[in-house]
């Protein structure tokens, strides 16, 4: 199967490289940055050379010697679950966000990281989600009607509803335009886990917004709702509980912003995108939307993002010499876990075929292990339930294809539909 699969990648990077416009290179760059792209070489990679070691360190903003590329399901699973052995990168960078304390993401199984990981826990309640939701669904509607047939994606709903849901939700507004929270959370996303070539614009980018995001919690905390996460979190530090200290809580908070807006938009985008490139899958979540079966939508959704993921690769980095099967890996060697790859291998029933209601354990789309995404949970609710009344729009289609505007994340992505 590996070795049809393959072929199949050899033709498919053939016909993307005809499709891409420019020189050489700039059409090879389109064809390795598009998800499409990144399929069919990484099919090629899972039959001649699934464990592609370089000597070149791929991922620059972190330290690493050499880089190791996994693309077959088993070797990626394993290493997003060997925590102790394979370690997260993200703590230089993200203590430079939060004045030098770290947050979850960047931490090793420990006490530490349990003790936070528990108190954010316990500051969400069981009613959140519903009211979350219901604003999701209502914010939607709102903007299909306002919209007349067309809108801009984006800043009309996949990146406004999350950041409504971080002001609203999360407790954070503190005079911050919803613009520049969507701007400063998305060039912080990026400065954390996309700028792979350490460009110092992005840094310098990051560095001023999270000067504008601090300040907006500092300004929040004072009159913070006893119902948001940030009341409730100020809550637990006044009884003394260390994860939300005052730096705790400015901690904790800038890494929760960080991963709720862009994240979700970018998700939106992509999904909305590999939809619109399958009339007849189209159709069918058109219907779903249309009976109001959140449920349905999501799974077509969730199908789309395992053809289109948000992170198509996982960096890891061994925290010593260890081994993976036969192969010895040295210590510092920057691993990178192909999760689109995994969620294509052999093992997924019929993987190029496009297919809603999988296994939820054929998904790789929000991490995987300790360090899976905080809002997982919550990301698989939100997605469907402000894409509904989108894709159950008559005539959906795009006027221009997604645009970041030179970022990873969409800036722009006008769509239009049949309006009655």
């Amino acid at each position: 199967m590996r070795l049809v699969a393959a072929l199949d990648g050899v033709a498919g990077l053939g016909r993307e490289f005809l499709r891409a416009r420019g020189p050489f290179r700039a059409r090879l760059a389109a064809v390795l940055a598009s998800p499409a792209g990144q399929r069919h070489a990484m099919a090629v990679l899972r039959f001649a050379k699934p464990r592609l070691t370089l000597r070149t360190n791929l991922v620059t903003c972190y330290e690493g010697e050499g880089t190791l590329l996994l693309t077959r399901a088993a070797d990626v699973r394993e290493v997003l679950a060997r925590d102790a052995d394979f370690e997260v990168v993200y703590g230089p960078r993200m203590r430079a966000l939060t004045g030098g304390r770290d947050f979850i993401l960047g931490l090793p199984d420990g006490p530490i990281y349990r003790r936070d990981a528990e108190a954010l826990a316990a500051i969400v309640k069981p009613a959140d989600l519903a009211a979350v939701l219901a604003m999701a669904r209502a914010e939607a509607r709102a903007a299909i009607e306002a919209g007349g047939g067309r809108l801009d994606l984006p800043p009309a709903l996949s990146a406004r509803i999350p950041a409504l849901m971080v002001q609203r939700w999360f407790g954070i507004d503190g005079g911050l335009p919803l613009e520049q929270l969507i701007a400063d959370a998305t060039t912080l996303f990026w400065f954390l886990f996309s700028d792979l070539g350490a460009d110092p614009r992005v840094a310098a980018a990051a560095m001023a917004a999270k000067d504008r995001i601090q300040a907006a919690i500092a300004a929040s905390l004072p009159d913070a709702a006893p119902e948001t996460l940030l009341g409730r979190a100020a809550a637990r530090g006044r009884e003394g509980d260390p994860a939300f200290d005052r730096a705790g809580i400015h901690t904790q908070f800038i890494g929760l912003l960080i991963g709720a807006i862009p994240t979700l938009s970018k998700a939106a985008c992509l999904a909305v995108h590999e939809l619109l490139g399958r009339p007849a899958a189209l159709a069918q979540v058109r219907a779903a939307a249309g009976a109001g079966n959140e449920e349905e939508v999501g799974s077509y959704i969730f199908e789309a993002l395992r053809f289109a993921p948000v992170a198509p690769v996982i960096y890891r980095r061994a925290a010593r010499p260890v081994r993976l099967g036969r192969l010895a890996i040295p210590a510092g060697r920057m691993v990178l876990a192909a999760s689109l790859s995994a969620m294509h291998d052999e093992d997924v029933g019929e993987p190029a075929a496009f297919r809603p209601g999988r296994p939820s354990e054929t998904y790789m789309l929000w991490g995987a292990g300790l360090h899976t995404c905080w809002g997982a949970r919550i990301n698989r609710a939100l997605l469907p339930a402000m894409l509904a009344p989108l894709l159950a729009q008559p005539g959906l289609r795009q006027l221009a294809p997604p645009d970041g505007a030179g970022s990873p994340f969409p800036r722009r992505y006008p769509l239009a539909w049949d309006a009655a």
